[in-house]
């Protein structure tokens, strides 16, 4: 079995990882809370979507 830390110690490197290393915390505050924002909308359309079909 493949660990997944394994596959990313190889010394590439992701444009989120300098984002998390060199963004300023108001930075990422407001990412973290856009991504919230839309993973809720997401959610709620599941639930809605879910509820409609048991209707």
């Amino acid at each position: 079995m493949t660990s997944i830390k394994s596959d990313y110690c190889k010394g590439t490197k992701s444009s989120f990882a300098d984002f998390i290393r060199n963004a300023k915390s108001k930075q990422k505050k407001r990412v973290y809370r856009e991504v919230l924002t839309e993973a809720i909308k997401r959610q709620n359309l599941v639930l809605m979507e879910a509820e409609a079909k048991s209707i």
